[in-house]
């Protein structure tokens, strides 16, 4: 009998014992798929992020079952298992048992999730240690630590032994912290592997899985093609991982992150580490530009700017921000001896420290701002322009103790619409 599988495994040296596995583990993802009369339970891994969604290598029997569509895939990340998120089909290799599917995820996904890199470096060929990650229909729990030890290669085809059993399916083989494989069946005491050789490339060259994905590389001296530009991306510490207009482009294990062939625009930087706060740029890239940034990231949980800031210059005026993920609305509250309305609205985005947004005035101006927050959280520091003359104007922010009702005047229905503040 054949019991197909998959699952994450991870050398047991001085490297591994460096290891989190807890940060290994919110990086797996447990998959059930549910058919006309079957359900299944398979593991998975996250691979990339892209604008909108999360991106879960696995194998493609998980999601299938003798050719017959799934009627839904639920996804459930370790850092948030109290709710499984809806899953769609991005490819797959159907009907093959060796082969492998891309699925994405969208919504109100938790934030700290581990991206985990494949490792196609690393030479093995028999005697490794590794552990598997995953979820054992029999004798095991979710997100079950086993070990394993690799055989050697048949062919293309990477085998091993170990403690797994059905419901591992779906997860990578992790060897020394990196995806060194993908599990597809077990016979008898041995398990077989897709290497991260052909796995890598299989589903980087598939349609809908994000673009502009980088290799670390130590030197980097990109070649800016005419008319193109080049973004290289420095992290201190390293070991961050870095995104550009919001999709995964590398972590900065091995040197700098180098990004070449970017159409000249603006882009949105983004740079996250566990511990650290988020730092966050956005840059104007012009044609033949090779353009370094140096990011320094501060320890500590991150900030928000949810509550009310006040520019110590204008005391009759406060602007009411309310943070939600990275989305942030601002409500313009002016206090007179006319009593206190809402004078302008707006609504923008906060990625690590800066904060941008838009916003419209109660005399039907637009505008924009564009501020950076304090590594404090304390103060924010930048520009406003108005569309009508688009000139920049300086702004410096201090946050305040005040809560919105503390601007409230007795029967004053105008300001009735930020009672609601930070629900």
């Amino acid at each position: 009998m054949v019991v197909s599988l998959f699952f994450v495994s991870v050398g047991m040296s001085s490297a591994w014992a460096q290891t989190d596995i807890a940060t290994l583990k919110k990086g797996v993802v447990k998959i059930a798929t549910e058919f006309s009369n079957a359900r299944k339970v398979g593991t998975g891994f996250i691979a990339a992020k892209g604008k909108k969604y999360l991106y879960i290598v696995t194998a493609s029997h998980v999601v299938e079952k003798e050719m017959e569509a799934a009627k839904s895939i639920l996804v459930t990340f370790f850092t948030h298992q109290e709710e499984a998120f809806s899953a769609k089909v991005v490819k797959k290799e159907g009907g093959d048992p060796q082969g492998l599917a891309l699925l994405k995820v969208k919504g109100d996904l938790p934030d700290d999730v581990h991206f985990l890199s494949w490792d196609t470096a690393s030479s093995v060929s028999g005697g490794e240690e590794i552990h598997l990650i995953g979820f054992p229909r029999v004798g095991g729990n979710a997100w079950a630590v086993t070990k394993g030890i690799v055989s050697g290669f048949d062919g293309p085809i990477l085998k091993f032994s170990g403690a797994v059993g059905e419901g591992n399916s779906g997860g990578p083989v992790l060897y020394q912290g990196g995806v060194i494989g993908v599990v597809m069946e077990v016979t008898g005491q041995f398990a077989n592997a897709k290497p991260a050789q052909i796995a890598k490339f299989t589903v980087e060259k598939w349609p809908g899985y994000p673009k502009h994905v980088a290799k670390p590389q130590p030197t980097p001296s990109p070649v800016v093609k005419p008319g193109m530009a080049a973004l290289v991306i420095e992290t201190t510490p390293s070991h961050a991982q870095v995104f550009v207009d919001d999709e995964f482009v590398g972590q900065t294990s091995q040197g700098p992150i180098v990004v070449s062939d970017l159409n000249p625009d603006e882009y949105d930087v983004m740079v996250t580490k566990e511990g650290f706060r988020s730092w966050g740029r956005t840059i104007d890239l012009r044609s033949g530009e090779r353009l370094m940034l140096k990011a320094t990231l501060q320890v500590g949980k991150e900030l928000g700017v949810t509550g009310v800031w006040k520019n110590p210059a204008e005391p009759t005026i406060s602007y009411v921000l309310t943070q939600q993920g990275t989305h942030v609305t601002m409500k313009e509250v002016t206090t007179s001896l006319l009593g206190t309305m809402v004078t302008a609205e707006g609504e923008g985005q906060l990625q690590g420290n800066q904060l941008e947004m838009m916003y419209r005035t109660a005399l039907g101006t637009m505008g924009q701002s564009s501020t950076s927050l304090s590594a404090n959280g304390q103060q924010l520091v930048g520009t406003f322009q108005d569309y009508s003359n688009m000139i920049p104007v300086a702004i410096s922010l201090m946050r305040t103790g005040d809560s919105p009702q503390d601007f409230s005047l007795p029967g004053m229905a105008d300001f009735n619409s930020i009672q609601n503040f930070g629900q």
